[in-house]
């Protein structure tokens, strides 16, 4: 009987492998993605019944848990090729809009929610866009970001140098390394939100492995390209359906070995307790208007 449910349980897996959504596929073979995921879901406030904005959405594959949470939801994004993305995960009744570097195109206190997800590093004039973020949030509303550490005296740097993927190399598209808590904190505070904790991740083993693959990835990625289209400018993971099909035999070679790559991320949790992660999680509240400022 065990072993007929065995292979029962088998189909259904692959049943559902080939009928999910291609980021849904990719996702669960990712290694940071699901601890950025896990860490908007453990730091996220209560959605039920709010309006809520997530800025930087990419694929739409956060969208995808976050909606699960509830409340009514607007997703963006800077690249067109990541709007078309969400939705086709997300759906035709999603609202996922375009938007642009330099202004958060909605009105003042629209949200009472604002998550934003592995971009500010991205953006010159980032002062400027928290201002903006700040802006549309609602007096009492709540504020979440994830950004990466920045703190370039840490082990892992080394690997991320020789790999060219600092921003002095512009890696990734990186306008600057990431913000190290003490930073963020204190860019938060000067735009008048009032930081109430934070939270690290990917630690070294993670880090580092994702690092060697998104190097092997955009390295067969640009095969053949132009010399200036292979400088690590930000084509790490597939941005679509079709771009995933065109590295079927490397993924499905990947997805062989992906057990074994995530039991060596799990010595991550050997460290934990000496070594924080290269990435941040930082929540904060919008001071609720007084009688005062009201009037």
């Amino acid at each position: 009987m065990s072993a007929v449910l065995s292979e029962t349980d088998h189909v259904h897996e692959e049943t559902r492998r080939v009928t999910e959504p291609w980021q849904v596929q990719l996702y669960r073979r990712s290694l940071k993605k699901r601890l950025t995921v896990q860490a908007l879901l453990d730091h996220l406030p209560p959605v039920q019944g709010r309006r809520c904005l997530e800025l930087g959405c990419a694929t739409g594959i956060t969208s995808y848990f976050l909606r699960q949470k509830g409340g009514t939801w607007t997703h963006a994004d800077f690249e067109t090729e990541h709007v078309a993305s969400a939705k086709q995960l997300l759906g035709p009744q999603a609202d996922v809009r375009h938007v642009p570097e330099d202004k958060v195109p909605f009105e003042d206190a629209a949200f009472d929610v604002v998550v934003a997800i592995n971009f500010l590093e991205h953006l010159h004039a980032d002062v400027d866009y928290v201002r903006e973020m700040v802006r549309v949030l609602k007096p009492g509303g709540d504020f979440l970001i994830t950004a990466p550490t920045g703190e370039t005296r840490r082990p892992a740097w080394v690997l991320k140098r020789a790999l060219g993927f600092t921003a002095e190399n512009h890696g990734f598209g990186h306008a600057r390394n990431g913000y190290p808590p003490a930073v963020m904190r204190q860019l938060l505070r000067d735009q008048g939100l009032e930081v109430q904790g934070v939270d690290t991740y990917s630690r070294f083993f993670t880090e580092t492995l994702e690092d060697v693959l998104n190097f092997g990835y955009h390295k067969k990625a640009t095969k053949g390209k132009p010399k200036e289209e292979q400088d690590f400018h930000g084509t790490t993971s597939p941005m679509s359906g079709e771009a995933l099909h065109k590295v079927g035999l490397a993924y499905r070679a990947y997805s062989a070995v992906y057990p074994a790559l995530k039991l060596w991320t799990q010595l991550d949790r050997v460290i934990k307790p000496v070594s924080p992660g290269y990435m941040l999680a930082m929540w904060a509240r919008k001071p609720a208007a007084t009688a005062s400022s009201a009037a």
